[in-house]
């Protein structure tokens, strides 16, 4: 089951810097006003939190499925990792705190670059905060 969760995270943090990246093109697009590729930026970025959210559910599911509990803090799930996965886990766990920082960050630059007047672009943004949490 640890092997399979481990996989899980994996491609929680590669679908976290996907988030980053169409964080950080949006970013760009606004701080060059090309507004006529902002919305295109935004579908992006919609998508890339979609598969996020999608596998933060599929982690929920794998960890319900093992009789644990789904919000359980990674220290408590490491304490009960197999140790053939100790290491593999641990790195994967730093590496998913790592990410969801930077996506944090690329989200705060882009609200910065956000022109006042897009409240419907800021209000999208924000929408995808729920699914950067770790």
């Amino acid at each position: 089951m640890f092997d399979q969760l481990v996989s899980l995270l994996q491609r929680q943090v590669a679908a976290l810097e996907a988030v980053e990246s169409r964080l950080r093109a949006l970013e760009l697009m606004l701080a060059a006003d090309e507004q006529r590729f902002v919305s295109l930026a935004m579908a992006e970025l919609e998508q890339a939190s979609e598969r996020l959210a999608a596998l933060e559910l599929g982690r929920a599911l794998v960890l319900s499925a093992a009789g644990l509990d789904i919000d359980a803090p990674a220290r408590e799930l490491e304490a009960r990792v197999d140790a053939d996965v100790t290491g593999m886990f641990h790195e994967v766990v730093e590496r998913l705190r790592t990410a969801s920082q930077r996506v944090g960050e690329a989200r705060e630059r882009a609200y910065a670059a956000l022109a006042p007047g897009a409240e419907d672009l800021r209000q999208r943004l924000i929408a995808t905060e729920a699914y950067a949490g770790v």
